[in-house]
Formats: C-alpha cells, structure tokens, sequence
C-alpha cells in the first residue's frame, strides 16, 4: 500500500500520506508536466513558419530552443530550488505554471528576436520550478518501492507533452491552411503565433487546479538522528562520486535525445519535404507512444530491481539504455530514408526517454531531503545549459561549417558521441553510487 513507511530503514516514524492524496498529486504534476514541454517543444514545428515571418537564422533559432531555457537555469535555477527546500512546494509550482504559460502567450504575440528570446527566458523561468518542487513533493508522498513507477510516469509528461503540442500544432497549422485570424486585442494572429497562443491558454486551468494540492510533512525532518545542521555543501560532499557520475550520464544521454530530435521536424520539412501539419501527426503520434513506454517501462524495472535487493538499478537500467541508444543515434543521421530516419528516432526516443524518471529517483535515493530541491536544481540546471542549451545551437553551428548546412550529417557527428560518454558514466559510476546508498540509508547526519 502507499502509505506504509520505508521498509528498509527505521528512521521514518510517520505514514505516508493516504494513497488519493499521493494519486491526485501524483497525477496533478503529471499534467502540469505535460504542459510545461507542450510549451517549449511547439517551436520546433515552427521553425520554418517563424524563420519565414521574423527572418531568423538557424542558429537563432537553435537560441530560442534550447539556449534561453539553459540562461535562466544557470541564473536562478538554483535559488528556485533553496525556495523549494525552505517553503510551500505547492505554491512555488503554482506560480511555474502560471509563469511560463504567459510567458508562451508573450511568445506568441512577438514581432522580432529579442522580444521571442525574452519570452523564452520567462517560459524557463516558469519551468524551472516544477523538476525540484515535483521530486521533493514526491518523496514526500510516497514510500520508495512507489518512486520508480511515480517518477517514470511523471517523465513520460515530457513526451506526451511534446507530442500533443506537434498534433495539435499540425492541426491548428493545417486548419488554417496559411491564413491569418483576426482576434480583438490583439490584431491578426499569422498560424504559429495561433498556436502559441492557444497552448498558452491550456496553461489556465492546470495553474488553477494547483491551489488543490496539498502540502504534505517533509519528512527529512522526522527522523531519529536531526537533520538541523547538516550544510548543503556536506550533502554534496558524502555523495560526490555518485553525484558526478549521474550528472554526466543523464546530461550526455540528454544532449543525445535533445540534439537529435529537436532538428528532426525541420529536417523532415527541409530535406524530405513534408509538409509541417504531415511532420506534426507523425512526430506526434511517434513520441506520445514511444516516449512514455521508455519512460514508464524503465521505472517499473528499476522498481523490481530495487525490491530484489539490488541498489543501483536505476544506474544500471540507464546504462542499458544508453547502450542501446549509441547505434540508434547513428543511424538517425546516416539514413536517408524517412521511414528509416522515423525508426532511428523512435529507438532513440525509447532509450533517452527513461532519464526523465530515473533520474530524479536516483537523486532521491543518493540526497539528504534537505538538500534534495537544490540538487536536483543543479541537476536541471546542467542538464539545460548542456542538453537545452548546446545541443540544438551545437548542431546547426557543426552543420553550417563542416556539412553545407545538412543537419542530418550533423546530427550524425554530434549525437553518437554523447551516448557513448553516458555509458561509460553509468558503468563507471554503480559502485559509488552503491556506497551513498548505504550512508543516506544508516540515517547519515553529516558528521
């Protein structure tokens, strides 16, 4: 059941929430999720719509992807995340989703790069809360035999969120068919701004459905060894090997599914000529599908590798997947048929999807609680600036000078590369991650 208490240690004393609490929690961040990467994927179906009208170059546009993301992360991700380990989680996730849902629709009514890239930034902004305060409130609710299928799920938002914002992209896109609308305002709306727009909107009622949430005890501070006084800087320091190998595993293995797929709708329109709206159904379809079976698949094997006694699980099921992710990377950028290219990107779709709920579960079980929003901050902020922020920038930038601009061969260079650095952190990195285990579990006080 949810609400029995750890079943390996004795230093809780308290149930866990009932178990419709952690559901609807669980669920709530769940669609607040999918919403947050609805949001920032929608433009990459775009680009060539927005290119058009603003006349942006790829490597702007690589900026407004990924790069305006990473700038907030590395500025104010971190003291985001001291708020989510000193105040209401709840509310601080409130205000993310009412941020970066604005932050879409200001995006949407932009005119030129500057005012885009801002937008962009505030769209980072918003998103920059929900990882820290959704993994902390997760913990909280549920024991750990829970966490792997919670947090599995909770990922697997990325890419139902992704694909719901291609589907209906690609809907409103063929819908208009290149027409403008007129709406009172705000003048005439060109279709990408529509669809902007009109995913800014879904933001409103998930935004109101978080002042239902409640808070539940952090339970780092119910414990018989107390927790006051342990710094943050010795909570990274008794997990420091476990803590650099998962950080350069996840990254890398993030740069790979980021670098690949971002470019991928162009790629198809560009070089393939497909139409936006034929890109949209497809992509769509193809990450609502693989990106959560990844992402679900491999929280339930963590969890059975977890409740057979074996500590790094989650280490080792991210290790297989990188190992499976290094030829699908390849052949992402040597195939020339589309039909190759869309199998290439579902098997590497399905192998970097599990970082997203691996590895906030593997932080839970490495990171004192009260330390654990800024680490996973820290975490996210790596993971942007490398993942977000240099991958799409990384590709185009490779393209342009060492291929005539052909992005497939690009990806090509780049994203084979990055897989292979996350299995070497993964297998490298089991046995310190193995050791952290065993402190955090004897109710480790930083002495």
């Amino acid at each position: 059941m949810l609400n029995e208490p750890q079943s390996r240690s004795s230093v809780l004393v308290v149930p866990f929430p009932p178990r419709s609490a952690a559901l609807g929690a669980s669920l709530l961040l769940f669609l607040a999720y999918i919403l947050a990467f609805a949001d920032r994927t929608v433009v990459a179906l775009l680009v060539v719509p927005i290119e058009r009208d603003l006349g942006l170059t790829n490597l702007q546009m690589g900026l407004l992807q990924g790069t305006a993301f990473a700038l907030f992360y590395a500025l104010f991700g971190l003291p985001i995340a001291w708020a989510v380990d000193q105040y209401s989680r709840r509310f601080i996730a409130f205000i993310g989703v009412m941020t970066w849902s604005v932050m879409t629709g200001m995006a949407g009514l932009s005119r030129s790069f500057l005012p885009f890239f801002l937008a962009r930034i505030g769209v980072g902004a918003g998103e920059a809360t929900i990882l820290p305060s959704a993994t902390s409130l997760l913990a909280d609710y549920l024991p750990p035999l829970w966490r792997g299928r919670a947090l599995g799920l909770f990922g697997s938002g990325i890419y139902i969120g992704s694909g719901l914002a291609y589907i209906l992209g690609g809907q409103i896109l063929n819908a208009l068919n290149g027409r403008s609308i007129v709406v009172p305002g705000l003048g005439s709306l060109v279709p990408w701004q529509t669809v902007l727009l009109s995913l800014a909107a879904l933001g409103m009622p998930v935004t109101l459905a978080m002042t239902l949430m409640r808070e539940p005890i952090r339970r780092h501070l119910i414990v018989k060894k107390a927790s006051q006084g342990i710094s943050f800087s010795a909570c990274l320091a008794q997990a420091k090997s476990a803590l650099i190998s998962h950080m350069v595993g996840f990254t890398a293995l993030g740069f790979a599914g980021v670098a690949a797929t971002v470019w991928l709708p162009t790629i198809l329109v560009r070089e393939h000529e497909w139409s936006p709206a034929h890109v949209g159904t497809v992509l769509g379809l193809l990450t609502i599908v693989i990106g959560p079976l990844g992402s679900c698949i491999a929280g339930v094997i963590a969890d059975r590798l977890e409740d057979r006694g074996i500590r790094d699980g989650k280490l080792l099921v991210a290790g297989v997947g990188s190992l499976v992710a290094i030829p699908a990377a390849y052949l992402l950028g040597a195939c020339r048929d589309p039909l190759c290219i869309l199998a290439a990107a579902g098997a590497l779709l399905f192998s970097s999807s599990l970082l997203w709920g691996l590895a906030p579960a593997a932080l839970q079980e490495i990171v004192h609680g009260s330390a654990l929003g800024r680490v996973v901050a820290i975490y996210t902020a790596i993971l942007n600036l490398v993942g977000f922020g240099l991958g799409p920038p990384a590709v185009a930038v490779i393209a342009k000078f060492c291929f005539q601009g052909n992005l497939g061969e690009a990806v090509d260079a780049v994203v084979p590369v990055a897989t292979i650095l996350a299995l070497m952190a993964f297998v490298t990195g089991r046995p310190g991650y193995r050791a952290a285990r065993e402190r955090l579990d004897r109710g480790w006080d930083g002495s």
